[in-house]
Order: structure tokens, then sequence, then C-alpha cells
């Protein structure tokens, strides 16, 4: 059984660099009410984080790196399918050691359970999570961000006879960013000063 949460792409702009975090070895649980990282207590450790440009990979952390993640009012999903909606005001928390992070708040999710495909997705409204705090290597990232997770169901889905009332799951997530043409000019200066400072040293 597969688990996806979405949140809607923001539209693609030619001109512009799509930015991406790749975050591999995310663990969720649901409890009937909220999806919460598996660790409740702690940031959930992550197996790596993958930062592209284009599709292009810059780097790969794997030491250090952990999510903190919650969805809140996530309640009723029918066990014979259906759609629910999200409260707002969920967050996201990605740590990557040294003091280089980012912090999402996320809109409401329209929740969707397949239970003949036994696939449950998650699309967040307003297609958007917005940014309360980063400093990543590589790149900034500017508002909207899309944030999508794809997790495989681990054991049993928990339930009451009517509705679904927990499951664990593992996978991927992934959050991506198309900057503003202001934010491409700064970024191409910044790369030009990479570029010379290399070159003398």
């Amino acid at each position: 059984m597969a688990l996806s949460l979405m949140l809607a792409a923001i539209p693609q702009v030619a001109s512009a660099e799509i930015l991406q975090i790749q975050l591999g070895g995310v663990d969720f649980g649901y409890d009937g009410a909220d999806i919460v990282d598996m660790d409740t207590s702690d940031p959930d450790p992550l197996t790596n984080v993958t930062f592209l440009s284009d599709n292009v990979v810059l780097g790969v952390d794997e030491i250090g790196v952990s999510l903190d993640l919650y969805i809140p009012g996530v309640s009723n999903i029918p066990i014979g399918g259906g759609q629910v909606t999200s409260a707002a005001g969920g967050t996201i928390d990605l740590d990557l050691g040294d003091g280089e992070n980012i912090s999402l708040t996320l809109e409401s999710a329209s929740i969707v359970y397949f239970p003949d495909a036994g696939t449950i997705q998650f699309i967040f409204a307003a297609a958007d999570g917005d940014i309360d705090a980063q400093n990543l290597p590589y790149f900034s990232m500017d508002d909207p961000v899309s944030v999508s997770f794809s997790t495989q169901i681990m054991g049993d889905i928990g339930h009451d006879g009517i509705y679904l009332t927990g499951f664990q799951s593992v996978g991927t997530g992934e959050l991506t960013s198309v900057p503003e043409p202001a934010t491409m000019s700064l970024l191409a200066l910044g790369g030009l000063g990479l570029l010379r400072r290399r070159r003398k040293s």
C-alpha cells in the first residue's frame, strides 16, 4: 500500500530555475486525528537529503539530518474510500545540522483515500507551504514551496469499522520552489562570485 502526500503543484515558469530538496527515509504515523513524524518527542532522523537545481544534483547530506512533521485535523477518513480536509497550520521543520534548516507552515489538505489501489493522497489547498525561516546550503527557496511525500504503509491499517484510526509508513518527500526572476538574478550573481573566488584560490 502506498501513501502519498502532495501539495498542489505551483505553476511552472520556463525561464525560472526549479529548486528541489529530496528527503529520504521519511517515517510517518497516523493516530486517527493527526499525521506526524514517527518520533513525536524529537525530530525524526532521515537517511539523506539531496539538493537539486533543474534536476541536477548540487549536493547530498546524510549525517545529522532530521524532520519534524505535523499535519493536524486529519479525521474521519472512510475505510471504504473518500475525501476529508485537514486543518490548516501544519508544520515542517527540516534540520540539516550546523545551523542549516528550513521551516514551513502548511495550508489545509484535501485527503483522498483509494482503498482499491491501497493509496492515500494528501493534496494541500492553496498550492503552497509558507516559509517561516531558512538557512540552506546551495540555494534559498521562495514562497510558495510545494511539498509532497510518497510513503509505503507498513503493516496493518487500523480502523473502527467506519474510519481509519491509524497506520505507519516509510518513504520519501520533496520540497520544490521556483524562484522569482529577481531571486534568479541574485543566484546568478552569487554563482559568479563563487567562480571568481575559486579561480583566485
